[in-house]
Protein backbone atom coordinates (compact mmCIF):
# COMPACT_ATOMS: atom_id res chain seq x y z
CA UNK A 1 0.00 0.00 0.00
CA UNK A 2 1.35 3.81 -1.06
CA UNK A 3 0.62 5.68 1.42
CA UNK A 4 0.52 9.90 1.19
CA UNK A 5 0.73 12.15 3.84
CA UNK A 6 -0.08 15.56 3.76
CA UNK A 7 -0.44 18.80 5.98
CA UNK A 8 0.55 22.36 6.33
CA UNK A 9 4.49 22.57 6.14
CA UNK A 10 5.84 21.91 9.41
CA UNK A 11 6.48 25.50 11.04
CA UNK A 12 8.73 24.36 14.22
CA UNK A 13 9.72 21.08 16.13
CA UNK A 14 6.89 19.52 17.33
CA UNK A 15 5.08 19.65 13.69
CA UNK A 16 8.02 17.89 12.34
CA UNK A 17 7.65 15.42 15.85
CA UNK A 18 3.95 14.70 14.62
CA UNK A 19 4.77 14.16 11.45
CA UNK A 20 7.39 12.12 12.14
CA UNK A 21 5.33 9.90 14.28
CA UNK A 22 2.61 9.57 11.41
CA UNK A 23 5.67 8.17 9.10
CA UNK A 24 7.15 5.98 11.66
CA UNK A 25 3.49 4.34 12.43
CA UNK A 26 2.37 4.16 8.97
CA UNK A 27 5.20 2.83 7.71
CA UNK A 28 4.68 -0.34 9.35
CA UNK A 29 1.39 -0.91 6.93
CA UNK A 30 3.05 0.67 3.71
CA UNK A 31 5.62 2.75 1.50
CA UNK A 32 5.34 6.37 2.07
CA UNK A 33 5.40 7.76 -1.00
CA UNK A 34 5.30 11.84 0.42
CA UNK A 35 5.12 13.98 3.46
CA UNK A 36 4.90 18.05 4.46
CA UNK A 37 8.51 17.16 5.36
CA UNK A 38 9.90 16.30 2.07
CA UNK A 39 7.41 19.01 0.60
CA UNK A 40 9.48 21.83 2.92
CA UNK A 41 12.60 20.77 1.69
CA UNK A 42 11.46 20.65 -2.23
CA UNK A 43 13.41 22.42 -4.12
CA UNK A 44 11.80 22.86 -7.44
CA UNK A 45 9.31 25.36 -9.59
CA UNK A 46 5.96 26.32 -8.16
CA UNK A 47 5.34 24.45 -11.51
CA UNK A 48 6.98 21.26 -10.22
CA UNK A 49 5.89 21.04 -6.68
CA UNK A 50 1.89 21.48 -8.27
CA UNK A 51 3.05 18.25 -10.35
CA UNK A 52 4.76 16.51 -7.79
CA UNK A 53 1.71 17.23 -5.28
CA UNK A 54 -0.72 16.13 -7.71
CA UNK A 55 1.06 12.76 -8.78
CA UNK A 56 1.33 11.75 -5.38
CA UNK A 57 -2.00 12.06 -5.29
CA UNK A 58 -2.30 9.93 -8.37
CA UNK A 59 -0.12 6.78 -7.05
CA UNK A 60 -1.62 6.69 -3.41
CA UNK A 61 -3.91 4.13 -2.25
CA UNK A 62 -4.70 6.37 0.95
CA UNK A 63 -4.01 9.58 2.17
CA UNK A 64 -3.52 10.65 5.87
CA UNK A 65 -4.48 14.22 5.81
CA UNK A 66 -3.18 16.07 9.22
CA UNK A 67 -5.89 18.92 9.51
CA UNK A 68 -5.35 20.58 12.66
CA UNK A 69 -3.81 23.86 10.61
CA UNK A 70 -5.45 25.32 7.86
CA UNK A 71 -3.61 24.56 4.19
CA UNK A 72 -4.53 25.42 0.91
CA UNK A 73 -2.78 23.29 -0.54
CA UNK A 74 -4.02 20.22 1.58
CA UNK A 75 -7.70 21.19 0.48
CA UNK A 76 -6.86 20.93 -3.02
CA UNK A 77 -5.11 17.64 -2.71
CA UNK A 78 -8.00 16.18 -0.78
CA UNK A 79 -10.32 17.26 -3.40
CA UNK A 80 -8.66 15.33 -5.98
CA UNK A 81 -7.90 12.32 -3.78
CA UNK A 82 -12.28 12.21 -3.19
CA UNK A 83 -12.50 12.62 -7.33
CA UNK A 84 -10.18 9.73 -7.51
CA UNK A 85 -12.02 7.46 -4.63
CA UNK A 86 -9.22 7.37 -2.94
CA UNK A 87 -8.86 6.49 0.92
CA UNK A 88 -8.63 9.04 3.06
CA UNK A 89 -8.43 9.59 7.24
CA UNK A 90 -8.27 12.61 8.50
CA UNK A 91 -6.64 13.35 11.60
CA UNK A 92 -6.79 16.56 13.79
CA UNK A 93 -5.44 17.53 17.65
CA UNK A 94 -8.74 17.83 19.73
CA UNK A 95 -9.89 21.23 19.51
CA UNK A 96 -8.41 22.51 16.55
CA UNK A 97 -10.98 24.12 13.74
CA UNK A 98 -11.53 21.65 10.85
CA UNK A 99 -13.13 23.21 7.80
CA UNK A 100 -16.61 21.67 7.08
CA UNK A 101 -15.93 21.33 3.95
CA UNK A 102 -13.33 18.37 5.60
CA UNK A 103 -15.99 16.86 8.06
CA UNK A 104 -18.82 17.01 6.20
CA UNK A 105 -17.98 15.30 3.18
CA UNK A 106 -19.07 11.02 3.32
CA UNK A 107 -15.81 10.54 1.35
CA UNK A 108 -13.65 10.97 4.15
CA UNK A 109 -13.44 7.25 5.44
CA UNK A 110 -12.40 8.42 8.47
CA UNK A 111 -11.97 11.22 11.01
CA UNK A 112 -9.56 10.96 14.06
CA UNK A 113 -9.36 13.53 16.80
CA UNK A 114 -6.20 13.21 19.34
CA UNK A 115 -5.22 14.67 22.18
CA UNK A 116 -1.54 14.07 22.45
CA UNK A 117 1.31 11.84 20.16
CA UNK A 118 0.87 8.42 22.08
CA UNK A 119 -2.88 8.88 21.83
CA UNK A 120 -2.44 9.10 17.87
CA UNK A 121 0.11 6.44 17.82
CA UNK A 122 -2.71 4.53 18.91
CA UNK A 123 -6.05 6.00 16.80
CA UNK A 124 -3.92 5.57 13.90
CA UNK A 125 -3.11 1.83 13.67
CA UNK A 126 -6.34 1.40 14.89
CA UNK A 127 -7.59 3.73 11.41
CA UNK A 128 -5.21 2.34 8.98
Amino acid sequence: MKILIIGALPKDEAARELYEVLIEVSSKYGEIIGTPIDTAEFKGSSKDRYKKAFDSVKNADLLIAEASEPSTGQGMEIRDAILQNKRIIMIAKKGSKVSGLITGSDAINKIIYYDNLNDLKEKIKEAI
